[in-house]
């Protein structure tokens, strides 16, 4: 049986005028969405000619969607709907909201913490050596002066005091160069000397280890070591004193960047010593001086 396309017109013809029907009333709804809460304000008066204008409009509205014209249109559309809800969507733009969210993942990804420290600037040394102890400190001093230019002493507030504090305070000199008090902890169970912190001075400032050089190439030496130790705060006391002997030549040492003494900025010498691992043309690593403000790689 074929269709009639006579009869297909007048459907589509009919179904256009349905549709027309529905978005004038939706239209005209939605233009008086205001006049219903306004109409129940008892403080306005209803002689007012906006009043009268809503109630005329909410009557012609009444009217319209009482007509034949409309309930069949509406009675339509409930058949279509109930015959088939496939095609159908109450709400467009919450669906369209759903659609535009980015998928879920899978599943969540394990945490993994970032190391905000960076690498070491001490280097990795094989030399078997155990960290240094409270109760071994004396004896490390003793081996040290003996085998080095520089010389390491307990500092102790009371003058003759042999008894080690804690936290305990070792001063390190470098003979008409420089001095630097360094700070270390320890407790009963971890008897481990862990370095808090090294302060320099010039080697004639009269100064407390807690206090400030006066000068600004030692208030940057301090910060340098720091953030050295800032690298590594559990460093070996052994390991801090390869880099604190490589500052013996601070004021003729050249920066090996620039090749300058005194940097172009602050004037100031290279207070940096960064660790360079062997080659071929020597055996063992050194400690190279670099200025602040130089590149360090």
């Amino acid at each position: 049986m074929t269709a009639n396309p006579l009869l297909e017109a007048m459907e589509v013809d009919r179904l256009s005028s349905l549709i027309s029907s529905l978005a004038d009333v939706q239209s005209r709804l939605q233009q008086l969405r205001h006049a219903p809460p306004s109409l129940l304000k008892s403080s306005m008066p209803f002689s007012t000619p906006s009043i009268r204008k809503d109630f005329q409009q909410l009557k012609e509205l009444t009217d319209t969607v009482r007509s034949d014209s409309v309930q069949d249109a509406l009675r339509t559309a409930a058949s279509s709907e109930k015959a088939d809800k496939s095609d159908l969507n109450r709400n467009g733009r919450r669906e369209m909201r759903k659609r535009r969210r980015p998928p879920s993942p899978e599943s969540p990804q394990p945490y993994i913490p970032y190391d905000k420290r960076g690498p070491s600037l001490f280097p990795v040394l094989d030399d078997g050596l155990p960290p240094l102890q409270a109760e071994g400190l004396v004896d490390y001093i003793r081996e040290f002066n003996q085998t080095h230019s520089s010389k390491l002493h307990i500092w102790t507030r009371i003058r003759g005091s042999t008894q080690l504090g804690n936290p305990a305070v070792v001063r390190f000199t470098i003979r008409d160069v420089l001095v630097c008090y360094i700070t270390m902890a320890y407790s009963h169970k971890d008897p481990v000397l862990v370095t808090e912190s090294v302060t320099a001075f010039g080697p004639r400032e009269k100064k407390s280890p807690h206090s400030q050089s006066g000068f600004i190439v030692y208030q940057s030496l301090s910060q340098q070591i720091a953030r050295m130790l800032q690298s590594n705060p559990r460093v070996s006391f052994q390991s801090l004193m390869n880099p604190m002997c490589a500052y013996e030549g601070i004021f003729i040492d050249r920066c090996t960047s620039c090749e300058r003494v005194l940097s172009a900025e602050g004037h100031v010498p290279p207070v940096v010593r960064m660790w360079l691992e062997a080659d071929k043309d020597s055996d063992k690593g050194r400690w190279e001086p670099r200025h602040a403000g130089c590149p360090q790689t």
